[in-house]
């Protein structure tokens, strides 16, 4: 079983699903992307310097688009596309045989799963991903900066929510020399992480207003 957490990787919370892939009795997966090793201590202003550019490189990216892989606490592995569209704006579409959608208006966060028909909202304020979907990031008024790691041309950059509505923490990995977001870790209070790494990329480009319209198995 799995949580909203757990399915994306940045989200808390909201529902229960079955996991579609099981590797249970298999080794380890390698995760899909992993936090930067440290190898040394950022000075106080070396920090506030890396926030700054990587919460101006996220928030310059107004539309996204491209393919994920994630990685769940049990070592399954899931992929399928994005697309992102700031403010607010999300959508992750699992391939087949996983039978979940997941998308953000800007207001609700909302899980699909086609296999039980149900559909699950939360507020969007209530996730991680409000953080990464704001239009004028700020991490350190936004958020508890728990760790920044610059080492091997990667950037880590572990935040917890100030409200203590978001469980667990959020490490935003990215490219030191383009700042290009390369992907996340979350990992909840119990310990359980979910990785999602991202590839083929495209920004800039015009995007469907309607891929960010959930509708209930019930509706017309």
């Amino acid at each position: 079983m799995m949580n909203l957490l757990t399915t994306l990787g940045a989200v808390t919370a909201l529902a229960t699903a079955p996991l579609a892939v099981s590797l249970q009795g298999a080794a380890p997966a390698a995760p899909a992307i992993a936090a930067p090793a440290t190898t040394g201590a950022l000075s106080a202003a070396e920090r506030s310097a890396i926030l700054k550019e990587v919460a101006k490189a996220l928030s310059d990216v107004k539309t996204a688009k491209g393919k994920f892989e994630q990685v769940a606490p049990d070592y399954s592995e899931s992929t399928g596309t994005f697309a992102i569209s700031r403010p607010g704006k999300v959508r992750f579409d699992y391939n087949d045989p996983t039978p979940i959608l997941i998308v953000s208006d800007g207001a609700t966060v909302a899980m699909q799963d086609s296999e039980l028909e149900t559909t699950d909202r939360v507020p969007l304020s209530s996730t991680p991903l409000s953080l990464l979907l704001d239009d004028n990031l700020d991490f350190e008024r936004e958020a508890q900066v728990l760790d920044v790691i610059r080492t091997n041309g990667r950037i880590g950059v572990t935040l917890r929510d100030r409200s203590g509505e978001m469980d667990g923490t959020l490490t935003l990995v990215m490219s030191d020399v383009t700042k290009e977001l390369l992907g996340w870790r979350t990992e909840d209070s119990g310990g359980n992480i979910t990785s999602v790494q991202l590839s083929d990329v495209e920004y800039g480009k015009k995007l469907n207003p309607r891929l960010f319209i959930m509708k209930d198995f019930d509706d017309d």
